[in-house]
């Protein structure tokens, strides 16, 4: 019975040790199987993110120099599309020298249209940001922007505007090219950008001082103003005038003999100005007179003729 305890407990012992055995042996499997598990399923994860477009890996930043990515830019340029491109005709603005200044003008208006008087069309590429640039370059012309110089047009249906005011100071010729460009979204990365277009332009003299209309149109502004002071002088010497006759009025004395009545004028009252003679009234009593007159003289004369014409009949 002794024999027999001590061999069954031998037994037992080495059954222990195989079973710690084969358990350790099973958690070095479990853990390497885990490990592979996981690491497939970060790779699959990684390798998603990078297939899908314009998506970047988990965990991972974009460097910060826009040219160290150039599968980044072939991709961004894949996506662009040819919008059409609206813009002024710098031989058509008229400029003179000295004058106001004149509107350029860049639209994309959002589908292809007809370019109207005094325009002309180019084409740009779209699906980012767009930059338009208006170079003026001779003595004394100036190309001041009156619009930001880069909008985003991402679709075919966006519409985008630039404006600018061109100003000649001198006549003279010189040059104006528009850029436009392509950039990588909000970066300096250039995309696409086309050679400019580059026009000659030329700028006329203002009208001469010396020419015939210019010559009338001063003659008339002299004849003009010398009208305006004659009329005034005009006035203040009929003022004065008018002044001096009063005085002289005030300082005659109150009554002349009147001739053709005989008798004097009674004086006029005190405080009361004298009245005008009747002039017209004098006039038309004299010519009565004298038409009276005429008649009792031819009258006369008649009757003495018929007298001594009776006397020598007799």
């Amino acid at each position: 019975m002794v024999g027999l305890r001590a061999w069954a407990t031998r037994r037992r012992s080495s059954v222990l040790v195989v079973l710690d055995a084969l358990g350790g042996v099973s958690w070095v499997a479990l853990g390497l199987s885990l490990a592979l598990v996981w690491g497939s399923f970060v790779g699959f994860i990684t390798r998603s993110e990078e297939d899908r477009p314009g998506g970047a890996a988990v965990g991972t930043a974009p460097p910060s120099d826009a040219f160290s990515y150039p599968e980044e830019i072939e991709r961004e340029r894949r996506h662009l599309f040819d919008v059409p491109v609206v813009h002024t005709d710098p031989r058509a603005l008229g400029l003179v020298a000295d004058a106001p200044p004149r509107r350029f003008r860049v639209e994309i208006p959002g589908a292809r249209v007809a370019s109207g008087p005094g325009e002309s069309q180019t084409v740009a590429s779209a699906g980012t940001q767009i930059g338009v640039k208006l170079h003026c370059s001779g003595a004394g012309v100036r190309c001041t922007p009156l619009s930001s110089e880069r909008q985003s047009v991402l679709s075919r249906g966006d519409v985008a505007v630039w404006l600018w005011e061109v100003r000649a100071e001198r006549a003279g010729t010189f040059s104006v090219a528009l850029t436009v460009t392509s950039y990588l979204r909000d970066t300096d990365t250039v995309l696409v950008e086309k050679p400019p277009l580059i026009w000659s332009v030329d700028a006329v003299a203002p009208p001469a001082d010396d020419d015939w209309l210019s010559w009338a149109g001063d003659l008339w502004r002299q004849v003009t103003e010398a009208i305006t002071g004659l009329g005034g002088l005009a006035v203040s010497v009929s003022a004065i005038a008018a002044v001096i006759a009063m005085v002289i009025r005030r300082r005659l004395p109150a009554g002349e003999p009147d001739d053709d009545a005989g008798t004097a004028a009674p004086a006029p009252e005190a405080g009361r100005r004298p009245r005008p003679r009747p002039v017209r009234r004098v006039r038309r009593v004299r010519r009565v007179r004298s038409r009276l007159g005429r008649t009792a003289r031819g009258a006369r004369a008649r009757q003495s003729s018929g007298s001594s014409t009776g006397a020598i009949s007799s």
